[in-house]
């Protein structure tokens, strides 16, 4: 079943025009060689793109913050290789641990390789706190796109916060309060 929020909480697309990054911070995985269902949707829609734009790089951001001994990004880019991504397109931002070290640690990769139109991929609930943190952070011309996934139960200790589109929506309230006592947002 679709729950539909409402309007206020979700931002309209802001497409790039020609992107030479894509930026993705993950949602959680499943297993230590699975995303979850948010996720897989974030990767495959940056495949999407990325198969228009073919020479964007992809930056999967996320360390191991599930501690199942591998990190997210690594989990991330194995599954965008098996949908074609070649490895040369893909980049390992493994030491963050939650939103703002996503956008940190992306953006010092965006500035080392000298890209210049940087594109957030999110999962639609995620989308205004992560373009609010990097609009705090002093991210320049950038973009987001967001895509729509169901809920789907995550390892260990982020399994309630992905279990359904309502803990997700719920998760990302909270967050989004935290974010704005932590002065992220």
């Amino acid at each position: 079943m679709r729950i539909n929020f409402s309007n206020p909480w979700f931002i309209p697309d802001r497409p790039p025009i020609c992107p030479d990054v894509l930026v993705i911070p993950s949602y959680a995985l499943k297993s230590r060689t699975l995303p979850t269902s948010p996720t897989r949707a974030q990767i495959e829609l940056a495949y999407q793109w990325w198969q228009k734009f073919p020479r964007a790089k992809i930056i999967m951001s996320t360390g191991d913050n599930q501690n199942l001994g591998v990190t997210n990004a690594h989990v991330m880019i194995e599954y965008a290789i098996r949908l074609g991504v070649p490895r040369d397109n893909l980049i390992e931002e493994d030491r963050s641990k939650n939103t703002w070290e996503n956008l940190y640690y992306s953006l010092d990769i965006i500035k080392a390789q000298r890209l210049t139109q940087p594109t957030l991929v999110t999962l639609d609930l995620y989308t205004r706190r992560a373009v609010a943190t990097a609009r705090k952070m002093g991210w320049q011309d950038y973009y987001w796109l967001s895509v729509y996934s169901k809920g789907e139960p995550a390892y260990g200790t982020k399994r309630f916060q992905t279990y359904s589109r309502f803990t997700i929506f719920a998760y990302e309230l909270t967050a989004m309060l935290y974010s704005k006592f932590a002065g992220w947002v």
